[in-house]
C-alpha cells in the first residue's frame, strides 16, 4: 500500500476524495481546499446521493478536475474505475455513511466509488458520519472492525449535537483533524524512546489439577496495544495470562498462569521499562488450598475457602519510578467513573482506562470497549463505544502527552 511519510509528502500526490450522501458532505469542500493547499492533486468521486447535498460543479471548481460519478461514462475509452484505483496514492472517504460502510465491508460494488475501493491497493481512510445510534449499532461496528482488519483506517467521528437532533458520537470529524490524521499517521515514529511493558489476558487460579476460576478476557486489547505501540516506534514486552488471541512470533512474549506467576514476571526487570500498561484481567481471589487430586462430586455439596490474591497494580504504584508512566485498566458494570477515580488515586496511576462492560458488544472477548479515559488530574474523556485498535491509538497519544508533562 502507498504510504505518506514526509512533512511535504502530499505534494503531487494523487488523492481521490470520495463523497457519500450525508448532511456533512459540505465539509468535503474544505477538505479539498486543505489538500490542494498542501500540494496534492485532488479528484472528487461522488455517489448519486452525495449530489443531492453538494453539486458536482462545486467540487469541480474547487479541485480543478472533472468530478467522477458515472460508472458507465460513454466518453471514457478505458475501464475508468481500474485506472482511477491504480493512479491513487490515497483514497479518502469523507463523509462515509452507514450504508456506504456496510456495502464496502461486504464487497458490494453498485457505484463507481465502491468499484474504485475494491480495485485499489492504495491507502484508504474512512471518515464516518451518521446518527449516534447508527454508529453504535453492533452491525455498523462489526463492519468497521472488519474493514480495519483489512487495513482500512478510520478517523473516528466527533461527539456533539447532530443534525438529526440527537447528541453523541457520530458527527463528522472536523477537516483539520482529518487532515492532521493523514499527515501524522506515517509521518514519524513518535514513541521510539519508550520501552513498554504490557500485561494482558486472563489469570487462572486452580482448585485441583483440572478446575480453576478465571474470567473471559481474550487478550484482544493487549494484542491491539502491542501492534499500535510498536508501529509508533516503541519497544514492547508482553506478559500474558490465558489468551484466545495469538501473538505473532516477532513479539517479545512471556506466558504465565496465576496471579503469582504474573507478579513474579512483572517485577523481574521492572526498572528498565518507561511505561507499564496493566491490561490483564487479574483474578482478585484464589483457593486457599490447592487440591493435589481431583475433587469428587458428592450429594451434600461442597464449600471452598478463598483468599485475596496480591494486588499487582497497587504494588506497581508503590514502586513506580519518577519517570515511569503507569496505566491501569478497569472493568465495571456500575459507577464506572467513580470507581476509576478511586483506583487512580489509591494505586498512584497516571491514567486509567475505565470500561463499562455492561454496554452491549463491549468488553471481554469483544472487538470494542465502552470507555472513559480518566487522567491523574481527574479529567475524564468519554470515548463511548470504541474499537480496541482505535483505543490503543488513544492510549499511545496519552503516553506521548504524559511524557511531555514529565519532561
Amino acid at each position: 500500500m502507498v504510504k505518506i511519510k514526509s512533512k511535504d509528502s502530499l505534494i503531487n500526490k494523487n488523492i481521490i476524495l470520495g463523497v457519500t450522501g450525508g448532511i456533512s458532505a459540505y465539509k468535503a469542500c474544505e477538505m479539498v481546499r486543505l489538500l490542494i493547499k498542501e500540494g496534492a492533486k485532488v479528484t472528487v468521486a461522488m455517489t448519486k446521493n452525495a449530489e443531492k447535498f453538494v453539486s458536482k460543479m462545486t467540487f469541480q471548481y474547487l479541485s480543478g478536475n472533472k468530478v467522477l460519478s458515472n460508472m458507465y461514462d460513454e466518453n471514457e475509452s478505458e475501464i475508468s474505475h481500474i485506472n482511477i484505483a491504480d493512479s491513487a496514492d490515497l483514497i479518502l472517504i469523507c463523509p462515509a455513511t452507514a450504508n456506504f460502510i456496510s456495502k464496502y465491508s461486504n464487497g458490494i460494488a453498485d457505484n463507481l466509488l465502491l468499484n474504485i475501493l475494491l480495485a485499489t491497493k492504495s491507502r484508504v481512510i474512512i471518515c464516518p458520519a451518521m446518527n449516534v445510534n447508527m454508529y453504535e449499532n453492533p452491525v455498523i461496528q462489526k463492519n468497521i472492525n472488519k474493514l480495519q482488519e483489512y487495513g482500512v483506517e478510520f478517523v473516528e467521528p466527533d461527539s456533539g449535537e447532530l443534525a438529526c437532533g440527537w447528541e453523541g458520537k457520530g458527527r463528522l470529524a472536523e477537516p483539520e483533524k482529518i487532515f492532521n490524521f493523514i499527515k501524522k499517521k506515517d509521518q514519524n515514529k513518535d514513541l521510539t524512546e519508550e520501552n513498554i511493558l504490557i500485561t494482558c489476558g486472563a489469570t487462572r487460579e486452580y482448585l485441583d489439577p483440572i478446575r480453576f476460576i478465571s474470567n473471559p478476557s481474550s487478550g484482544k486489547m493487549g494484542l491491539a496495544l502491542a501492534k499500535v505501540l510498536e508501529a509508533r516506534g516503541a519497544k514492547t514486552k508482553i506478559i500474558c495470562g490465558h489468551m484466545e488471541e495469538k501473538f505473532a512470533s516477532n513479539f517479545n512474549t512471556v506466558k504465565c498462569e496465576s496471579v503469582e506467576d504474573m507478579e513474579r514476571e512483572v517485577f523481574k526487570d521492572l526498572n528498565k521499562f518507561t511505561v507499564i500498561i496493566k491490561a490483564a484481567a487479574v483474578g482478585d481471589y484464589k483457593f486457599k488450598k490447592f487440591k493435589k487430586n481431583k475433587v469428587k462430586k458428592n450429594d451434600s455439596g461442597i464449600n471452598f475457602e478463598m483468599e485475596k490474591t496480591n494486588d499487582i497494580l497497587a504494588r506497581l504504584g508503590q514502586e513506580k519510578k519518577p519517570n515511569q508512566i503507569l496505566i491501569g485498566f478497569s472493568a465495571e458494570t456500575e459507577n464506572t467513573i467513580n470507581n476509576a477515580m478511586k483506583k487512580i488515586k489509591n494505586k498512584n496511576l497516571d491514567l486509567i482506562v475505565a470500561n463499562d462492560i455492561s454496554f452491549p458488544d463491549s468488553g471481554f472477548g469483544k472487538n470494542n470497549n465502552f470507555t472513559y479515559m480518566v487522567s491523574k488530574n481527574k479529567s475524564v474523556e468519554d470515548l463511548g463505544l470504541i474499537s480496541k485498535p482505535n483505543l490503543s491509538i488513544k492510549i499511545g497519544d496519552y503516553i506521548k502527552r504524559i511524557r511531555m508533562e514529565l519532561s
